[in-house]
């Protein structure tokens, strides 16, 4: 028996094909960058172009699905749906071309997803999880253990927001990185992370600096899943990118293409959580809200 799950992100619009029998096996894991949430914080809505590049996605995806035979779909929105005063008519649009319910779901309900995709996964799961999910328009910091899920924080600030409220030059200069690392380091002094507790990241900004880490000439999610950052890698990285424009970031092995212009704002915030929470290395996590929601599903 097939089920799927999309998440519609600020940034990317993701699908998970699984089938369950004895246990749960990947079918078809993919990712598309739509810019959904573009030009969001300044406008208050998502605009006809990010719409329809959304809409071009979940048409395909929609054929992918039923070509599968997936039993039964789940679909949630995240940040940029809770935020947009457009999104219900956005998420009935999605509704009367493809037949599927989008379920904008709450900053809770986010947290708890990207949590149960770590908990219930062996290779990057320990005792004590500080878990990090950036995304697009929202940065998720989660506590929790193998077994309890202890709490949250969102943070109103992502590669796509962060991007909107502070870059304009590319590359960017100095002032605006500077603007940009203050208004990160501001937004996180209300977290404490738990001394002892291993750094878990989730999400296209930890996937992608993963991939450009390791120099991949496309991305393998094998290689990706259970590797361990390291924050003077990091650091260098960001530098690296910082000097670039994003045509030269688009050139480098590794580099998502359609991620280049964001791509340094998502770093910034991982190098300064991982700065602020004393943190050496960040195992990274190929998973995240959508494979949360199979697990969840699949066990009703």
């Amino acid at each position: 028996m097939k089920y799927a799950a999309i998440d519609i992100g600020t940034n990317t619009v993701l699908l998970l094909v699984v089938e369950k029998d004895e246990c749960l096996r990947d079918i078809i894991d993919l990712s598309t960058i739509v810019k959904l949430g573009e030009g969001l914080t300044n406008s208050g809505c998502l605009s006809r172009a990010a719409m329809s590049r959304t809409m071009e996605a979940l048409k395909r995806y929609a054929d992918i699905t039923s070509s599968h035979n997936v039993k039964k779909l789940f679909c949630v929105g995240t940040a940029a749906l809770r935020e947009a005063q457009n999104s219900e008519e956005f998420a009935s649009a999605v509704k009367d071309a493809f037949g599927f319910n989008v379920e904008i779901i709450s900053p809770e309900r986010e947290a708890y997803y990207a949590y149960i995709s770590v908990r219930d996964d062996p290779r990057v799961c320990s005792d004590d999880m500080a878990i990090v999910d950036i995304g697009g328009g929202s940065t998720e910091v989660i506590d929790g253990s193998r077994k309890v899920f202890t709490g949250y924080d969102s943070l109103p600030m992502g590669s796509v927001k962060l991007t909107d409220m502070f870059i304009t030059r590319d590359p960017p200069v100095r002032e605006e990185l500077e603007r940009a690392v203050s208004h990160i380091k501001k937004t996180l002094s209300r977290i404490v992370c738990r001394e002892g507790s291993v750094l878990v990241g989730t999400g296209g900004t930890l996937t992608n600096i993963a991939s450009i880490m390791i120099g991949l000439q496309e991305y393998d999610k094998e290689r990706i899943h259970g590797f361990s950052l390291e924050l003077p890698q990091l650091e260098r990285l960001t530098a690296e990118l910082a000097a670039l424009s994003s045509a030269g970031r688009k050139a480098l092995k590794g580099m998502e293409q359609g991620r280049e212009d964001i791509i340094l704002q998502g770093t910034l915030i991982l190098k300064e959580i991982m700065l602020h929470g004393g943190f050496q290395k960040c195992v990274v996590s190929a998973k995240g809200v959508r494979y949360g929601v199979i697990y969840e599903k699949c066990r009703e």
